[in-house]
């Protein structure tokens, strides 16, 4: 069996996975969660259906890498394992960065300043 083929098999069950989660998070009634182990309180949430398309995008982007190395592994697995880990690596504190302005802009307004504002 070719190299490309066992690669390709692994990482499309990555995919599936992530893919999995882009699904989940636009079928969700309550917000979707980012970090393991929390919950995200519906009550901190302004619009709770953009929220989650919103974290659904995010994680379909974080795809792309990994989709774009199985198309480049018949070539080079070589290759194919380099674009998939800098993406997949790389694209660890994007998700969190990402995540973090997403957050943000959904997060309703209490009117209430913070220590530090005025």
């Amino acid at each position: 069996m070719e190299d490309w083929i066992v690669y390709n098999i692994i990482i499309g069950l990555c995919v599936l996975i992530l893919a999995a989660i882009c699904l989940w998070a636009l079928k969700r009634k309550t917000p979707m969660h980012f970090w393991a182990g929390t919950t995200v309180d519906p009550e901190e949430i302004a619009d709770i259906k953009s929220y989650n398309k919103a974290n659904a995008v995010m994680w379909f982007c974080y795809c792309i890498p990994f989709v774009a190395s199985m198309f480049i592994a018949p070539f080079s697995v070589g290759a194919a394992a380099i674009i998939m880990t800098v993406g997949a690596m790389g694209g660890i504190p994007v998700l969190i960065v990402v995540y973090k302005k997403i957050y943000s802009k959904y997060k309703k307004q209490t009117g209430r300043t913070t220590p530090g504002q005025i």
